[in-house]
């Protein structure tokens, strides 16, 4: 899977290809992946799982400061389910499934920008996550402010949220109750440094604080740590670390990462309504999960070198765990990234290595995503 960066919800709010009076953009995709685990056999339709999506988003600029934003997503296996494929990528039951994935105003008056209604989201534990063939979205209250130099506010209220199966107009959202209190502040006040902190209150469920500073200590060299929190309802309170380093220059990059979760407590540091995603360093790329559960350590390194032509890719994650060896897992994955006629082509080739029977194997994946504007 694609890393999650943590950037500014702000890029998400208003975006410089709404210009203009309006505009209708969106991709279609088609992804494929196949694997050996358990009893499958590479390529059988048993141990494959495939999806074609099309999604459509429109922004209408009404006034200066207003825009009103709209967006649709349709998801197909075309027929292929029993043939070629036994499963989906997203989950709609093997049915042909569309619904609105975005349904929102943005608003600027001066430096606060406010969203409201169904929209991405990009903070640590509750975000948008973009590796699978569709989206997942969130209906919510959000607020930017940068009036203070070098700093950006962010405030929101999550009502509901999806993730799950993907159902009907609405795709499957799920409502929270009393909802999900969100504040955050980014800021590069201090020279070469970026920082965050991020507080969660759930209503229904246990607070968690998340930091994060990733310093910039030489041209292309870069070093990070993060903190999260778990401060539990009942129960203990618990807690998670991680730390990087990484390069990046010219045509390369590599990186290399460790984390260690508390032992006590829940530790579920992972995204909150999404597919299983989190902002650890050392997240895997497929296995999603093992490195945030309790007691987990783990150490993840990466490279890749731009040919031009086509990105090629490594990743390795080792995970360890001492109170659940169930909860241990080694996955290596080889990519390349390509485009042609428009269209971005990827592959994936992982191998991952653990007692799960339903995980232990090797896996192969192939996504085309072709992007266009009208």
């Amino acid at each position: 899977m694609k890393f999650t960066k943590l950037s500014l919800i702000a890029v998400l709010a208003v975006s410089g290809a709404f210009a203009g009076e309006s505009t209708v953009s969106g991709d279609a995709k088609v992804f494929y992946g196949t694997d050996d685990v358990d009893t499958h056999d590479m390529f059988n339709k048993n141990g494959a799982y495939g999806n074609a999506a099309v999604s459509l988003d429109y922004a209408k600029k009404v006034s200066d400061n207003i825009t009103l934003n709209a967006g649709i997503t349709g998801i197909s296996t075309l027929g292929l389910e029993g043939t070629l494929v036994g499963a989906t990528w997203a989950d709609h039951a093997l049915e042909d499934r569309a619904w609105l994935d975005t349904a929102n105003v943005t608003a600027i008056f001066g430096k606060t920008t406010a969203v409201i209604g169904r929209q991405k989201l990009d903070t640590p534990l509750a975000f948008t996550e973009t590796w699978n063939i569709v989206e997942n979205t969130f209906d919510a209250f959000t607020f930017v402010n940068t009036n203070l130099p070098e700093t950006t506010l962010v405030g929101s209220l999550v009502t509901r949220a999806n993730g799950g199966e993907f159902t009907n107009l609405q795709g499957g959202m799920g409502d929270l109750g009393d909802g999900i209190y969100t504040a955050g502040i980014v800021t590069k006040l201090i020279p070469s440094t970026t920082t965050q902190v991020w507080y969660y209150d759930f209503a229904n469920n246990d607070d968690k604080l998340w930091a994060q500073a990733d310093v910039d200590v030489a041209k292309g060299i870069t070093v990070g740590a993060q903190y999260g929190s778990v401060m539990a309802n009942e129960g203990e309170d618990s807690s998670f670390m991680g730390l990087k380093a990484s390069y990046d220059a010219d045509k390369i990059s590599a990186y290399a990462a460790y984390s260690q979760a508390d032992a006590d407590g829940q530790s579920n540091f992972t995204n909150y309504a999404g597919f299983g995603g989190s902002p650890a360093y050392t997240e895997a790329w497929w296995n999603f999960g093992f490195v945030t559960s309790p007691d987990a350590k783990a150490v993840a390194v990466g490279a890749s070198y731009d040919m031009g032509a086509a990105k090629l890719g490594a990743q390795f994650t080792t995970v360890t765990n001492d109170s659940n060896k169930a909860g241990e897992m080694d996955e290596l994955t080889l990519t390349a990234d390509t485009s042609v006629a428009g269209a971005d082509l990827s592959l994936a080739l992982i191998n991952t290595s653990s007692d799960d029977n339903g995980l232990d194997g090797n896996s192969v994946q192939v996504y085309v995503t072709l992007p266009f504007s009208l």
